[in-house]
């Protein structure tokens, strides 16, 4: 599905490659290489691809049973899992995790809940990770 759509979520203003819609439940990982927004219930993993510069929305009304792992994380829903926010991670007021936070930049709007964690990446770890990636792929 390609839709090009703009859609705000907070204060930020994103162009999503997919939408998942209110209805839809997806059991299984997502792999992502730009921009998606959940609105509804995802039950797996949300990853983003190496290389890639993706950002994840999940909005108010959804409810997400996984780990998310993108550059940009904008969260106003129900995260039941890790978060892992290489770039800048937005925590709106609705929303509520269950998980550990990693992140490099964060901002959270008074209201949100977080039970779990808060981490930050300095950039040696973040150096690790490309590293790490690297020495993967040969």
């Amino acid at each position: 599905m390609m839709l090009k759509s703009k859609k705000t979520l907070g204060i930020s203003q994103e162009v999503f490659e997919s939408i998942i819609g209110s209805t839809i439940q997806v059991q299984g990982n997502l792999l992502i290489s730009q921009g998606i927004r959940i609105d509804g219930t995802v039950n797996g993993s949300i990853l983003q691809q190496d290389g890639q510069d993706a950002v994840v929305a999940i909005s108010e009304s959804a409810v997400i049973t996984g780990d998310v792992k993108a550059n940009s994380i904008i969260i106003s829903g129900h995260l039941k899992g890790n978060i892992f926010s290489n770039v800048r991670l937005e925590i709106l007021k609705t929303a509520r995790i269950d998980g550990n936070v990693n992140y490099k930049s964060i901002g959270i709007e008074m209201g949100a809940t977080i039970n779990g964690n808060l981490h930050q990446l300095d950039e040696s770890q973040l150096a690790q990770e490309v590293i790490d990636r690297a020495k993967q792929k040969v």
